[in-house]
C-alpha cells in the first residue's frame, strides 16, 4: 500500500510554467522595482526602503512557489466536491469521500499542505506592505500587534487617499474570505479537514442545545476559487500602493 510520500511529486517544468501563465497578467503586476546596489551611506531610509522591496518581492516569489505545487494536487484530481453521501454505499449511515481512491487522499493531503502555506504567505505580503509604507512615510510604528492598524491611523492625517483605498480592502468580500480562511487554519479547525459536527451552544438559565451532523468540511475547489481571486485582489492593491511605496 503506497503511502502519502510516494505521491509527493514535483511538477515538471512544463507543468510549471503552464500553471503559472494561468495567473501571469496578475503575477507581473505583483512586482516592485528594487533599487539599485548603491547608496549614500547615511541615506538610512533609502537603503532601508530597498531591503524591504527585495524582501517584498522575495515573498511573492515564496507565494508563486506554495501556490503552483498546490494547484498540482489540485490538476492531479481531488474528487471532494461531494465529500459524503447518506446512506452510504455499504449501509453506513454516512460515507465520506465516497470517489476516493488512496492517491486521492495523499493528493488532498499534499494540496492542503500547500495551500496553508499560501495563505500564511498571502498574510505576510499585505504586512510587508505596510512596513513599506511605514519606511517610505517615516512613521517610525513599531512591529507589534496592532501594527497594521497603527499605520492606518497615521495615514489618515498623512495621505488620505492611500488610507481610504487600504480601509476599503477590510470590506472586501474575496479578503475577507481570505482572512476567514488564514484565521481558521492557523487558529481554528482547519476547514480543509471534516469536523465533528457537534455543535454546542450555550442558552439563557443554564442550558446548552447541542446539535450534531455530518460536520462541516470546505471542498478543494473552493479554496482554489479564493485563492484565484486572492492573486487578482494582490495585483489590484500593488498597483494602487505602487507609487507611494517604490523609491
Amino acid at each position: 500500500m503506497s503511502s502519502i510520500f510516494d505521491s509527493a511529486q514535483y511538477p515538471t517544468p512544463m507543468d510549471w510554467d503552464k500553471i503559472y501563465e494561468e495567473k501571469k497578467v496578475s503575477w507581473d503586476k505583483i512586482q516592485l522595482t528594487q533599487t539599485g546596489g548603491t547608496f549614500n551611506f547615511l541615506d538610512f531610509q533609502g537603503i532601508e526602503l530597498s531591503y524591504w522591496l527585495k524582501e517584498f518581492n522575495n515573498r511573492v516569489f515564496d507565494l508563486v512557489c506554495s501556490y503552483v505545487l498546490m494547484m498540482n494536487y489540485y490538476n492531479l484530481g481531488i474528487p471532494d466536491k461531494e465529500w459524503f453521501i447518506s446512506p452510504g454505499r455499504n449501509g453506513e449511515s454516512v460515507e465520506y469521500f465516497p470517489h476516493f481512491e488512496s492517491k486521492h487522499h495523499h493528493y488532498l493531503y499534499w494540496f492542503g499542505f500547500y495551500m496553508d502555506s499560501y495563505y500564511s504567505r498571502y498574510s505576510g505580503i499585505l504586512d510587508t506592505i505596510y512596513h513599506l509604507i511605514n519606511i517610505k512615510y517615516d512613521f517610525n510604528v513599531e512591529s507589534i500587534l496592532g501594527f497594521r492598524r497603527e499605520i492606518l491611523k497615521q495615514l489618515k492625517t498623512s495621505d488620505k487617499e492611500l488610507f481610504k483605498f487600504l480601509d476599503s480592502i477590510k470590506a472586501n468580500t474575496v479578503y475577507l474570505r481570505v482572512n476567514e480562511f488564514r484565521n481558521n487554519i492557523t487558529h481554528n479547525f482547519r476547514p480543509n479537514q471534516i469536523d465533528s459536527g457537534i455543535n454546542q451552544k450555550k442558552q439563557g438559565g443554564g442550558i446548552t442545545i447541542t446539535t450534531m451532523s455530518v460536520g462541516n468540511y470546505t471542498p478543494t475547489n473552493e479554496f482554489v476559487a479564493n485563492i484565484n481571486e486572492s492573486i487578482d485582489l494582490l495585483a489590484f492593491i500593488v498597483e494602487n500602493v505602487r507609487d507611494k511605496i517604490e523609491a
